[in-house]
């Protein structure tokens, strides 16, 4: 009978052993139970959240392989301890901030972060805009306008730069000189392409400060070379649709002219400064002899 009663008293003292030892971690428990003892037990987060804050600061003092390696900094990974968590304890060497004194600032620091605050940071976007047609007064006059331009056999009137040889690659304005009490041809958009293989194109795409500007000519006049060059020229008269174009050439900062192809190949060519500035000059000397759209 002792022997008995032993047994069950034995059996009675294992049970609170087995009990404890089949407790489960509170990682174990479902999110919802985690969250009431979290809330139950704010010390148990700042030991993880303090622990974690050592584990980064120490690797942040660390020598990297790679000095760009950014991936392990504390700006951007660190979790701060709630402020009601927050103290002046060191760690490591390193002091938490502290933010319980927000007002002990003298005046005059609060009038500098005042001036700071009041600045306006927000971004700001520079840039082109896509340009339209504006009848701006010309301030050039004939006298400055005309030793830069040339009239040749057929009457016509363009920049003296300009090589109308169809071996050379031109882009420019022309129009024909008035008569006497007369006014000038229409303006006429000029394109000289030459090369060693045929382009077709049909379709041209002005690129003006960001912008495009699609032109398609109504012909284009095509021949073959002695030297087995191919030669390819447009001559477009300016008409009302086409001012904004005008004006944009006349006016731009960068000019980039694509000619699209029949054949799916294409030419892109940046004009040069001395083009932009003799679309310019010829566009105001058009308009000083009376030329219009």
């Amino acid at each position: 009978m002792k022997r008995l009663l032993l047994l069950v008293l034995t059996a009675l003292l294992a049970i609170p052993v087995g009990l404890a030892s089949s407790v489960p971690d509170d990682d174990d428990k479902d999110p919802s139970i985690q969250r009431g003892i979290r809330r139950l037990h704010p010390e148990r987060e700042r030991a993880k959240a303090m622990k974690k804050l050592r584990e980064q600061l120490s690797r942040k003092a660390e020598p990297k392989a790679d000095p760009w390696d950014t991936s392990d900094e504390v700006w951007g990974t660190v979790d701060i301890p709630p402020d009601a968590l927050i103290d002046s304890t060191a760690v490591e060497g390193h002091r938490l901030p502290s933010y319980q004194n927000h007002t002990s600032k003298s005046s005059a620091e609060q009038t500098a972060l005042d001036s700071l605050l009041s600045i306006d940071y927000s971004i700001t976007e520079y840039g082109y805009r896509r340009m339209t047609w504006r009848d701006l007064p010309v301030t050039t006059t004939l006298e400055q306008l005309a030793p830069g331009f040339k009239v040749d056999d057929t009457g016509d009137c363009y920049s003296k730069y300009v090589s109308r040889e169809k071996t050379s690659n031109e882009v420019y304005f022309a129009f024909a000189m008035p008569e006497a009490d007369s006014l000038p041809g229409p303006l006429r958009l000029c394109v000289q392409y030459c090369a060693d293989d045929p382009l077709d194109f049909d379709q041209m795409i002005f690129t003006i400060d960001g912008y495009d500007y699609p032109f398609y000519p109504a012909s284009t006049h095509r021949e073959v070379l002695d030297d087995k060059l191919y030669s390819e020229t447009c001559d477009e008269v300016m008409k009302t649709m086409h001012k904004d174009l005008v004006y944009a050439l006349a006016h731009s900062n960068w000019v980039a002219l694509k000619l699209l192809s029949t054949r799916g190949i294409h030419h892109v060519k940046m004009l040069t400064d001395g083009q932009r500035a003799d679309f310019a000059g010829t566009l105001d000397l058009y308009r000083l002899l009376g030329g219009g759209f």
